[in-house]
């Protein structure tokens, strides 16, 4: 799946740890053996393990005050509606239907990610009622280390 949070595991004592909660329920689901493609982590990839644990940290706030069962993955597919990234169809009765843009490494280089997750942080912290710089310093508590999506936009100046 190309919006499918990544799989990242951190080295600790010469074994492989989960580092978000999707790689947690992936590792669950392992039956037996299975092999692993290692490679290190460039800044996109960084930048979208942030991403995807920023929606972990909101969604699990979004469960907690609504009691509803809010997940990453719901979060992220409403994120992309609601901020509009994609286009618009439109059916022959008029009925506009929303292509929602993957956000895949395919899809998006460093500079779109960088804005599409400064955009995320900014709207989500809104929605949860906190400031941006608070979301941030629960990400990295959450093993999130540093959003760094700045850079490459200012490069991009």
């Amino acid at each position: 799946m190309p919006d499918a949070p990544p799989i990242i595991c951190e080295q600790v004592l010469g074994t492989l740890r989960p580092a978000n909660a999707y790689s947690a329920e992936a590792i669950k689901a392992i039956d037996g053996r299975c092999v692993v493609k290692v490679t290190k982590m460039r800044r996109n990839q960084r930048r979208r393990a942030w991403y995807w644990i920023m929606l972990d940290v909101v969604a699990q706030q979004l469960a907690d005050t609504t009691g509803t069962p809010w997940d990453a993955e719901t979060l992220h597919d409403d994120l992309r509606d609601r901020l509009k990234l994609g286009k618009p169809l439109r059916t022959p009765n008029g009925r506009t239907v929303w292509k929602r843009q993957s956000t895949s490494d395919r899809s998006m280089n460093e500079i779109e990610r960088a804005r599409w997750t400064d955009r995320v942080a900014t709207y989500l912290s809104r929605q949860i009622g906190v400031e941006v710089h608070q979301l941030i310093d629960e990400v990295r508590a959450r093993g999130g280390g540093e959003p760094d999506w700045r850079e490459p936009m200012e490069k991009a100046a």
